[in-house]
C-alpha cells in the first residue's frame, strides 16, 4: 500500500477519533439542573470542563476535514478524472456527505460549549440548560464524517494511481525478435545479443546457402592490357604504333640520299 495513503488515513483518523472522544467526555461533564446555582432571579452557571472539551473537539474535527479535503484534491474535483466515472461519483458523494455531517457536528459542539460557559443569566426560577445527547450526537457525527472523508480519499487516490500506472509493453508478434527495451548501448559500449524465440530460428538445412560473388574487375590504366585468364594462350599484340614506323622511313630516305650523293661525287671526280 502507498505510504502517503497510510500516513494521511492515520492522521485524519486520529483527529476524527480524538474529536469524538472529547465530545463524549463533554457529554459526561456538562452542566445539569443540579449543578446550576440560583440566587434570587439570577441563574449562575459555574465553570465547567465541558466548555474546553467542546471547543477542542470542534477544532480537531475541522482539522480532520480540511486535511482529508486538501490531500484528496477538493473532494476529487480538482484532480484529473479517474478512469471509472462511477467510482469518482461515489468518492465525491462521500466527501460531500462527510462535510455535511462535520458541519452539523461542529454546530452542536459550539452550541453545547456555549451553554456550559461561566455566565449569569436572569431567568430564575426556570434556568435553561443543555439537553442530554448534544455532545454525544456531535461525537457520533464526527466519527461518521471522518470515516466518509477517509473513504473518499482512498477511492480518489486509488483511481489516480491506476490512471498514472504505465501501460504494459505489447507482446512481440510471432516471428519478430524479442528485444528487451533499453538494451541498446550508447556510444562504444558492448551490445547485448538479440534473443529470438526457438520457433523462429531456422535449421542449418533450411538456411539459404551463401552465393559466391565475383570481385569487381580492376580498372585498366592506359597502355595496359587486361590479364590473361588461366588456361588461355597469350597472343602477341598486333596493333602497330605510328611512333615505331616513323624512324624506319627516315633511315631509308637518309640512306638513299647518301648513296645518290656518293654516286655524284664519284662521277664528278672521274670526269674531272
Amino acid at each position: 500500500m502507498d505510504k502517503t495513503l497510510i500516513i494521511v488515513c492515520s492522521a485524519v483518523g486520529s483527529l476524527g477519533v480524538l474529536s469524538a472522544i472529547l465530545g463524549f467526555s463533554a457529554e459526561g461533564t456538562k452542566l445539569t439542573p443540579y449543578t446550576i446555582l440560583v440566587h434570587d432571579d439570577d441563574c449562575i452557571y459555574p465553570q465547567n470542563p465541558a466548555l474546553g472539551l467542546g471547543i477542542c473537539a470542534a477544532v480537531f474535527l475541522l482539522a480532520a476535514q480540511v486535511t482529508s479535503t486538501a490531500v484528496g484534491g477538493c473532494c476529487g474535483c480538482c484532480k484529473s478524472r479517474s478512469p471509472s466515472e462511477t467510482k469518482r461519483i461515489v468518492g465525491v458523494v462521500c466527501a460531500v456527505v462527510s462535510w455535511i455531517a462535520a458541519a452539523i457536528a461542529w454546530v452542536l459542539l459550539i452550541v453545547g460549549a456555549s451553554w456550559n460557559a461561566n455566565v449569569v443569566r436572569v431567568a430564575a426560577p426556570y434556568c435553561p440548560y443543555l439537553k442530554d445527547g448534544i455532545f454525544a450526537g456531535a461525537g457520533v457525527l464526527s466519527l461518521a464524517a471522518t470515516a466518509l472523508g477517509i473513504a473518499s480519499y482512498v477511492i480518489t487516490r486509488t483511481q489516480r494511481a491506476k490512471a498514472a500506472a504505465p501501460a504494459p509493453a505489447p507482446a512481440p508478434a510471432k516471428g519478430e525478435p524479442n528485444i528487451p527495451p533499453g538494451s541498446s548501448a550508447q556510444g562504444n559500449g558492448p551490445h547485448a545479443p538479440n534473443q529470438e524465440s526457438p520457433a523462429t530460428q531456422e535449421s542449418p538445412a533450411e538456411a539459404p546457402q551463401p552465393q559466391a560473388v565475383a570481385p569487381p574487375a580492376p580498372l585498366e590504366s592506359a597502355g595496359e592490357l587486361p590479364p590473361v585468364a588461366m588456361g588461355q594462350q597469350q597472343q602477341p599484340a598486333t596493333a602497330t604504333h605510328q611512333g615505331d614506323e616513323l624512324p624506319t622511313i627516315i633511315r631509308n630516305e637518309v640512306t638513299k640520299q647518301g648513296i645518290r650523293l656518293a654516286a655524284k661525287v664519284v662521277e664528278h671526280s672521274l670526269l674531272s
